[in-house]
């Protein structure tokens, strides 16, 4: 299940989890430790879903002389093992898809986390 052309969610993930295990032995506070991480995670996955989806559209038009990677997050994201010879607008399209399901997925997590913390501050 390993996508090469997503290796900085991976990247992005392990450090993240790293993150997650020191702030959680400095506060002892699972639930303050989730919500900021999760918030992080959130945030930086919304910047790699724009930035992707600019790459998607951009190799959609027919003006350009050719496709290719438009800016410097997407080059991060899709990465240098999926240089030009096999770049198509359906990888760009697999890495953007990729991308907002994993943004979405966090978003659900960042609402539940909310609506518990909402609750938890009630009773």
């Amino acid at each position: 299940m390993f996508n090469p052309e997503l290796y900085f969610y991976y990247i992005l993930l392990l450090t993240l989890s790293i993150f997650t295990y020191l702030f959680y032995r400095r506060t002892k506070d699972l639930f303050k430790t989730l919500l900021i991480t999760i918030t992080a995670l959130f945030f930086v996955s919304v910047v790699c879903s724009i930035s992707l989806a600019l790459n998607y559209y951009q190799s959609l038009k027919p003006s350009t002389e050719g496709i290719g990677i438009s800016n410097v997050v997407s080059y991060w994201l899709i990465g240098e093992d999926a240089w030009a010879p096999v770049w198509t607008i359906q990888l760009f399209k697999k890495a953007y898809s990729i991308s907002l399901w994993i943004t979405l997925i966090l978003l659900g997590f960042l609402i539940i986390l909310l609506f518990m913390k909402k609750t938890k501050r009630k009773t």
